[in-house]
């Protein structure tokens, strides 16, 4: 097993986003899950596996679609409440950046909002990298991570801007922390902002390349049973990638 390189901010958050994550009601997952689990995830091939699994609400969704799961995370309180709520997926304490598996050894991984929770910024592309390396050749990766245009949108405007000069730092990697409070309930949610380009750059750099990429939005009929989703008719709350391993000598 490898040792976790940097402490992941997530640990101190875990009890909190275990009771927000458990919740009804309390984000979006219900809405946009399904799609993800339809339109991204292909049907089971060998292992699949989950790198920052959480508390393991995917992990739970991916073995009811038949997947024979594993789950890493580098919080050790978050992994043991996905083992207290389904102890079908193996899983296992380790650094997605690092991971403790030998190469080609899933058919399928999945990253599902957790590439832009890393705790160091360059792990991004490690985690896509280490990724790529497990995975069979012809394997997929799945990916949803917050839209950089989310990510834009919460950004404070910066203060001492050259005239004519974007109000919003869209190139410019910075902490996308933040906290939430709803219905008694606080989050606080750690990561980076990425670029579409960071995202393309580095799946293209671990040797694979983009199948399918989605812009996701809510339907009329969602919006109408929960009408705060109504914002992300007009702009994207996620992105979805799939992107699939190349074959030796392609």
């Amino acid at each position: 097993m490898s040792a976790l390189r940097v402490p992941t901010p997530w640990e101190a958050e875990a009890a909190d986003w275990i009771a927000w994550a458990r919740t009804a009601g309390h984000d979006v997952f219900a809405y946009y899950a399904p799609s993800f689990f339809t339109d991204i995830v292909p049907s089971p091939r060998g292992l699949t596996l989950e790198i920052g699994c959480g508390e393991g609400r995917v992990l739970r969704e991916l073995t009811t679609r038949h997947h024979r799961a594993v789950g890493i995370d580098a919080a050790p309180t978050l992994l043991r409440a996905a083992v207290g709520a389904d102890a079908r997926p193996a899983h296992a304490v380790a650094d997605a950046a690092a991971l403790p598996f030998a190469d080609a050894t899933f058919g399928t991984v999945v990253a599902y909002n957790s590439l832009q929770t890393m705790a160091v910024f360059p792990d991004m592309a490690r985690a896509v990298e280490e990724a790529a390396r497990v995975l069979e050749p012809s394997g997929h990766l799945c990916v949803c991570v917050a839209h950089p245009m989310t990510d834009l949108g919460r950004m404070p405007p910066q203060a001492a801007r050259a005239e004519g000069s974007a109000e919003w730092a869209y190139f410019e990697r910075q902490r996308a922390d933040g906290t939430v409070v709803k219905d008694g309930l606080t989050m606080t949610f750690h990561g980076w902002t990425y670029t579409l380009e960071d995202y393309a750059r580095a799946i293209e750099s671990a040797g694979m390349r983009i199948e399918r990429l989605l812009e996701p939005r809510p339907s009329e009929e969602q919006v109408a049973a929960r009408p705060g989703l109504s914002k992300w008719r007009e702009m994207p709350l996620f992105l979805f990638v799939r992107a699939v391993k190349a074959e030796p000598g392609i």
